[in-house]
């Protein structure tokens, strides 16, 4: 899978508070740090994606590593792009609470929980 470190990074971001906070508020640090006894992987290029990454919600900060996968523009030089207003003019649809849903990601898009064994232990 490609991406698979950076598809990691997010899912123990998904799962777990701290980590989630720690790669939100210092993204090196969670990098360095590790999730438990399992380190990242990541290209120089991933690595300088979310290092450069500002987001307050994981959801934003999913969203751009999104778009830089996906083949967009530069991550740093687009925090708008994934700017939404919950009313559906983003492009995307939303569910009524102002959370996005993007019907362009599929089902391995990302690392399934349950096939990390590494990241199952929060």
């Amino acid at each position: 899978m490609k991406h698979k470190s950076l598809n990691q990074l997010l899912c123990a971001a998904t799962i777990n508070a701290r980590f989630r906070e720690l790669l939100l508020q210092n993204p090196a640090q969670a990098i360095a740090s590790g999730y438990f006894d399992h380190s990242f992987s990541l290209t120089s290029e991933e690595r300088d994606l979310v290092v450069g990454i500002r987001a307050e919600h994981l959801e934003d900060f999913a969203a751009q590593v999104y778009h830089w996968i996906s083949g967009g523009v530069d991550a740093h030089s687009c925090s708008k792009v994934h700017s939404y207003n919950g009313n559906g003019r983003s492009g995307r649809q939303t569910n009524g609470t102002g959370h996005r849903h993007d019907p362009s990601l599929t089902d391995d898009t990302f690392v399934d929980l349950f096939r990390a064994p590494a990241l199952a232990h929060a």
